[in-house]
């Protein structure tokens, strides 16, 4: 934080008031019809320094007749009534009185004999936007003002509205309270309000002659009003406690008041300096609510639709939590809309394992076949009387060899493990059907002697040439096996996709709503981002003022 005197000496204030202009304008362009007026009005204030000193409170704390009373001069009107329905300001310099209408009038009054038009002025809300007074030989110079503001407590909302309008003008609040009325819980929130917005405040506790002390000591009375504050972690600038019906009462601090009072306006600058930023500040803070408010329809519209929009598990108000569905939800889909293509290639993987892992063919098996093979060669003969009765049981014995050793190969090696493989497949996406199983195990691929032989190629009957026909039979088997195992595989997919088709559907109707609910969700993110953009482009302006100021 910068030290307040170099604040104050490197401060240009008509630097500031153009940054306010600045902010006003952005403001208004942003449809904000109220806040603007207030930088404006806050933009000539700052251009003159001016010392705005706010007197708040309840109507009877006896605001207008302490102002009259420090000012040494009668200016307001001070009945018991809550009489002033706009902020009056007085200042000091030459002698005028002034009254702005909502129209944009001026009327303008002699403060020394026309002060009862003047007062009638003041209570009229409905016509008159602000009444300003100057006055000389007060405490006040030209660049300091007291400001009398209407009672919180009125029952016109005009009046706390006309008060709370003008805090942003407001350097320090002397915020005054009816001896009796000190803890009412109005004035708690009001002084909190006040802190929080990091206005100086001093509290004066008027009418002390009310006092009776054999019923509680003051120095008791006193002490109990700080400790009420502070319980509600106020912590004001300064207590006073005053009487103007019996000046020489022993406690009453009318004297240290006016003394602050002096204080104050002999430090003007560095108030002013102060103060102005952090009104800006709320101001800004204040048109950022007020785009809010310009949300605040579609955005209740938008939450409602949330509310008519129903997945199971998922809070539609939880943005993250539909994020997360909604992440899930698509991936779910994208899933099965791979699971078929996942599916058929995963079984025909197992299957091409199973197939290239089954050895069909031994050395027994390579003995059976060339002796197979031999008896297939032309010129084949076995012995002299009825050869050819023999030839050709030897010939049907070799075959019968052969095949037997095959049959017993593809049995333990392959037909076993085809059939536990293919069966296992609805299984592994929980599907049912007996009779798919049935025809699984009742498949039979078989091997006959035109299947050995219609693999026979010509040439030398050598031993590589032997190993070239085994395995030729054996990958002929397994591309039976094969086509029997697809064909199966087929199955199975139509079955998982005429599920798929089902579960897709509802994925889909969960999935489309998700999709609703993000968008929406998107559109109330939107509007964050859009308010939190303005928040951060006015204070970047700001800062950029304060620098160059």
């Amino acid at each position: 934080m910068l030290d307040s005197q170099v604040l104050v000496r490197d401060t240009d204030f008509s630097r500031l008031a153009l940054t306010w202009e600045q902010l006003a304008q952005l403001m208004g362009e942003q449809g904000d019809a109220t806040t603007p007026a207030k930088l404006r009005q806050l933009a000539e204030k700052t251009r003159r320094a001016e010392l705005n000193i706010a007197f708040c409170g309840h109507f009877s704390a006896g605001k207008s007749t302490m102002i009259n009373t420090l000012l040494g001069v009668s200016l307001l009107p001070s009945n018991p009534i809550p009489t002033s329905a706009n902020v009056v300001k007085i200042r000091g310099g030459e002698k005028a009185a002034r009254v702005y209408t909502m129209n944009g009038d001026v009327v303008t009054f002699d403060p020394d004999t026309e002060m009862e038009k003047l007062k009638q002025f003041a209570v009229d809300g409905d016509t008159v936007e602000s009444v300003e007074v100057s006055y000389p030989g007060t405490l006040l110079d030209e660049h300091s003002s007291l400001l009398d503001t209407p009672g919180i407590d009125s029952t016109d909302a005009a009046h706390k509205i006309a008060t709370e309008s003008a805090l942003h003008l407001a350097d320090v609040v002397i915020y005054m309270m009816d001896y009796n009325h000190v803890q009412a819980e109005e004035n708690f929130n009001f002084t909190k309000t006040l802190k929080d917005r990091g206005k100086p405040v001093y509290l004066v506790v008027n009418m002390i002659d009310k006092h009776i002390d054999f019923e509680l000591d003051f120095e008791s009375y006193k002490e109990s009003v700080e400790e009420a504050f502070a319980t509600w972690n106020i912590h004001p600038d300064g207590i006073f406690y005053t009487s103007l019906a019996e000046p020489d009462h022993p406690e009453n601090q009318y004297v240290e008041l006016k003394q602050k009072l002096l204080s104050l306006i002999a430090g003007r600058e560095e108030l002013v300096a102060k103060s102005v930023r952090s009104a800006a500040e709320h101001l800004i803070e204040e048109h950022v609510q007020a785009v809010k408010a310009s949300h605040a329809q579609t955005r209740q519209e938008l939450e409602n639709k949330l509310d008519s929009l129903n997945v199971a598990d998922v809070d539609s108000r939880d943005a993250h939590a539909v994020a997360a569905a909604l992440e899930q939800a698509q991936a779910i889909m994208q899933s099965l809309g791979n699971r078929a293509a996942e599916a058929r290639a995963q079984m025909e993987k197992e299957l091409g394992v199973l197939l290239d892992n089954a050895r069909l063919t031994y050395y027994s098996t390579s003995e059976a076949a060339a002796s197979y093979l031999e008896s297939r060669k032309p010129g084949f003969k076995m012995g002299f009387l009825f050869a050819g009765k023999k030839t050709e049981e030897e010939r049907q014995r070799r075959e019968e060899a052969l095949l037997a050793e095959f049959r017993e190969k593809v049995a333990g090696n392959l037909d076993f493990h085809f059939k536990e493989l293919m069966s296992k497949q609805l299984q592994a996406y929980e599907l049912r059907d007996e009779d798919y199983h049935a025809r699984v195990h009742a498949t039979e691929i078989v091997i006959t002697g035109e299947f050995l032989a219609k693999h026979i190629k010509d040439g030398a009957a050598s031993r590589e040439y032997v190993m070239n026909y085994c395995t030729d039979v054996a990958s002929a088997i397994k591309l039976e096996y094969r086509r029997a195992g697809l064909a199966f595989i087929e199955e199975v997919i139509a079955r998982l996709a005429t599920n798929m088709q089902a579960e897709s559907a509802s994925q889909q109707e969960r999935l489309d709503v998700l999709r609703e609910m993000a968008a929406v969700h998107g559109q109330l993110a939107s509007f964050t981002a859009s308010e939190e953009n303005i928040r951060e482009r006015l204070q970047a302006i700001m800062r950029e003022g304060e620098q160059e100021s």
